[in-house]
C-alpha cells in the first residue's frame, strides 16, 4: 500500500519525475477529462496525497507533464536537426530522429498529439500551444535562417520558410503518429519537398 503525503527520505525532484512519468501515461491514454489522480498515484507507487502536495491539482500536473514533455521532445528534435552544415542534411537527421519518438518515446507522442485538442476543449490550456510554437518556432526558424544561407532555399522569406518546413514536418510527424509507425516513403517525400525548395521556377 503506498504511504500518505510525501514518501520518508525521498528526494523531491525523483519524486516529482516519477509522478509526471505516471501521469504523462495516464493523461495520453485516456485524455484530460478521464485521467485519474488515484491511478496515477498507483502507477507511481505514492498515496494520491502525494501528487497534491507536488503539484496541487490535475491542472497543474498536466501543465508539469506538457512542459516536461515538450522540452524533453524538442531538446532532442532540435539537437538532431542543428548543427549540420546543410538543411538537406539537417532534415535527413530530424527525419531520423522523429522516426523513433513514436517506438523510442510512445507516450510522449502520445501526450503531444492530444495537446492541441485539450487546448481547445479546455480554454484554461490554451496557452499551452503558444507555448508548442515557441519551441517549434526556434527549430523551423533555425533550418529556415540555414536553408537561405546555403541557397537551399530560394524565392521564400525566413518566415515563410519557417512556416512550410513546420507544415512539412509537423504534418509527416503527425501522420506517422497516427498510423503508428514510420513511414519512410513520406520520409522520402518530405526531403524532395525540402530539395524543390532551392530550385528557381
Amino acid at each position: 500500500m503506498a504511504k500518505r503525503g510525501r514518501p520518508a527520505g525521498s528526494d523531491s525532484a525523483a519524486t516529482r519525475l516519477r509522478i509526471i512519468d505516471a501521469a504523462r501515461i495516464e493523461f495520453a491514454n485516456k485524455g484530460f477529462g478521464a485521467a485519474a489522480i488515484t491511478a496515477m498515484a498507483s502507477s507511481a507507487d505514492l498515496a494520491p496525497s502525494a501528487i497534491y502536495h507536488y503539484f496541487g491539482g490535475k491542472s497543474a500536473l498536466y501543465e508539469a507533464v506538457f512542459e516536461a514533455t515538450v522540452e524533453g521532445i524538442w531538446s532532442d528534435i532540435g539537437g538532431a536537426a542543428l548543427g549540420h552544415d546543410t538543411l538537406r542534411e539537417s532534415m535527413a537527421q530530424m527525419l531520423k530522429g522523429t522516426d523513433g519518438l513514436v517506438d523510442g518515446r510512445p507516450h510522449y507522442s502520445d501526450f503531444l498529439a492530444m495537446v492541441p485538442i485539450e487546448a481547445r476543449l479546455r480554454p484554461e490550456f490554451s496557452h499551452l500551444m503558444d507555448r508548442r510554437s515557441k519551441y517549434q518556432d526556434e527549430t523551423f526558424g533555425a533550418l529556415a535562417k540555414l536553408g537561405i544561407e546555403t541557397g537551399e532555399i530560394q524565392g521564400f522569406t525566413r518566415s515563410a520558410a519557417t512556416e512550410v518546413l513546420r507544415s512539412l514536418v509537423m504534418g509527416w510527424f503527425f501522420e506517422s503518429h497516427f498510423r503508428g509507425g514510420p513511414m519512410p516513403k513520406s520520409r522520402k517525400a518530405v526531403l524532395a519537398a525540402v530539395e524543390a525548395l532551392g530550385r528557381k521556377a
